[in-house]
């Protein structure tokens, strides 16, 4: 079976460990997005909003080669295994899709903060975009840790 080539397992742990530190990019970002909004003294306080930005991008610029890592290295061959394993990775391969969507547009939303023109309402639908994206990341990558633990 090709889930026993090297290559395979080498690729695996790869992807296990950037999901790690994509886990621990999530908190960093969970974390700068509850500071930033608490208030019209803090809406123009740009520490939080530039960390938000610095992982927001840093994410941005990792997810597309890791998903094409996972969809390549590892759903291809996890697929073969079973036919709930090959519904499991069609379904991640969308949601990578709808993930792109939701990281970038946050992104876009990051740019054009400084043209808002009620900054406090801007910070706040920001932040609750940010912790949505943040979430939904967060159960995609426990979602694949979890079903494929065997291969990761």
């Amino acid at each position: 079976m090709a889930a026993l080539n090297p290559i395979f397992h080498i690729e695996s742990e790869r992807i296990h460990h950037e999901h790690q530190d994509m886990l621990n990019e999530l908190a960093e970002l969970d974390l700068a997005l509850e500071h930033m909004g608490f208030g019209p003294a803090s809406t123009s306080d740009p520490c939080s909003v530039i960390k938000v930005k610095s992982v927001s991008q840093a994410l941005a610029r990792q997810l597309p080669e890791h998903c094409m890592r996972e969809e390549v290295k590892l759903y291809d061959t996890v697929a073969e295994v079973s036919s709930e394993l090959a519904e499991f990775t069609r379904e991640m391969k969308r949601q990578h899709v709808e993930l792109f969507g939701q990281l970038n547009a946050f992104c876009v939303a990051l740019d054009e903060l400084p043209n808002a023109v009620d900054l406090d309402a801007a910070v706040a639908q920001l932040k609750d975009q940010g912790l949505e994206v943040s979430r939904a990341l967060r159960r995609h990558i426990t979602a694949e840790e979890h079903e494929l633990q065997g291969f990761l």
